[in-house]
């Protein structure tokens, strides 16, 4: 296996993901709750690249025991989010 890890830049997948997001055009009224939406919206996509990469940190030693390649344990434990 490779000795290179993946690892994701937090902050930049968040603002991305933000920006394929849709949003209508919101009144005034509406705006705290849009940010509301948003902001859950950019951390939840923070905080998954997070474990993402603490994940990919912990199985980058591979466990020869197991016949589970590294990135498909990453998944199943994202998965369980």
């Amino acid at each position: 296996m490779s000795d290179q890890q993946t690892k994701i830049d937090a902050e930049k997948f968040a603002y991305h993901f933000m920006d394929t997001i849709n949003r209508p055009e919101i009144d005034t009224e509406g705006m705290e709750g849009a940010a509301k939406e948003a902001l859950a919206a950019y951390l939840t996509a923070y905080y998954l690249i997070q474990k993402f990469n603490h994940l990919e940190n912990d199985f980058f030693v591979e466990d020869h025991k197991k016949p589970v390649s590294n990135y498909q344990r990453i998944l199943s434990e994202l998965n369980k989010y």
